[in-house]
């Protein structure tokens, strides 16, 4: 992320690779980085942002959505053989998951699931946060049960799949919720936020 402040503009440019965005304060600040960039480098103007990284972007009257429903059925597409059900919640609190593993499952494919998730759980999806930071503690040892609970995650998404994070105007606020269960976990006495 690069920034630019003046007295007459704010401007925000993230860039990714070969992906940019451009934020600014107002209309002047991204047409005059717009045409700062173009004498420097060769790029190509895509008007306004429809879709980033996989994540679509549509402007409202009072603000802005992001969804990934392609990302996530493209996911759900590469983990079909989990047979996943729709869920209403993304973790069943009643599973008692351990480290304690006699046959480990698919490791790799576990870690790539692990992966996938975080993606959508850290551009759109917080929503699954919990259940994706207690199912990665066992990336190095998936047994029946990690995998059974993936695919509730994964379920979960396939029945809020058109879930949108929406940003509104001014004046933003931000509120968390935060709650502890202590010593959640039998096998190391660790909580879990």
């Amino acid at each position: 992320m690069y920034s630019k402040f003046t007295k007459d503009f704010g401007v925000i440019i993230c860039l990714y690779v070969d992906d940019m965005l451009i934020f600014s304060t107002n209309i002047i600040g991204i047409v005059e980085t717009k045409r700062y960039l173009t004498s420097i480098f060769k790029m190509k103007d895509l008007g306004e942002v429809d879709t980033i990284l996989r994540i679509k972007v549509k402007k409202h009257s009072s603000g802005y959505t992001l969804n990934q429903s392609y990302y996530i059925e493209k996911m759900l597409d590469k983990f079909k053989h989990l047979n996943i059900k729709e869920a209403n919640t993304p973790f069943d609190f009643s599973m008692k998951l351990n480290d304690y593993c006699d046959k480990v499952i698919a490791q790799l494919e576990y870690a790539s699931a692990i992966e996938s998730l975080m993606y959508a759980m850290h551009c759109t999806r917080p929503d699954i946060a919990f259940a994706i930071c207690k199912l990665s503690r066992y990336t190095s040892k998936p047994n029946k049960d990690h995998w059974k609970a993936i695919a509730r995650v994964f379920g979960y998404l396939k029945r809020t799949i058109d879930l949108d994070l929406f940003y509104s105007d001014f004046p933003a606020v931000m509120e968390e919720y935060s709650d502890a269960s202590w010593m959640t976990s039998s096998s190391d006495n660790k909580s879990t936020s």
